[in-house]
């Protein structure tokens, strides 16, 4: 098997590629990394706008409620009487706790995050890297 295999190459004559081929290639190879560059950017600056949309959403429909909750005026408390709130500290940081409006910041917040990943998307994909590797 070995010596059949052996004298096939053998007898092969050597194949020169033609002449345009590395130009060929190399083009695809540039229009490839465009095409996925593009992509990235399309990918980033529809995260961007769909960030900005759920922010501006969150905003308005949960920012109210997270103003007027009843946290900020037990907050406030802090201020004004703060000698009666250090002596019973445990009972007004528990009533603090349990009036904090985490759901609603978190539907503030969350955009936020979301639009910081969709810009280092955007930045990587733009090449603003300053810390290359080599």
């Amino acid at each position: 098997m070995d010596q059949n295999i052996q004298k096939i190459f053998k007898n092969l004559k050597d194949v020169e590629p033609s002449a345009g081929l590395e130009e060929k290639i190399s083009r695809k190879i540039v229009l490839e990394k465009s095409w996925q560059m593009k992509k990235k950017l399309i990918f980033a600056d529809s995260l961007i706008l769909g960030s900005l949309g759920a922010f501006v959403f969150a905003s308005l429909n949960y920012g109210s409620d997270l103003l007027k909750s009843e946290f900020w005026s037990l907050a406030k408390l802090i201020f004004s009487d703060a000698e009666i709130v250090a002596s019973h500290w445990m009972d007004f940081s528990f009533s603090l706790l349990e009036s904090f409006p985490a759901a609603h910041l978190a539907a503030v917040i969350a955009p936020i995050f979301f639009l910081m990943i969709s810009l280092n998307i955007f930045f990587l994909a733009n090449g603003y890297n300053q810390f290359k590797r080599n």
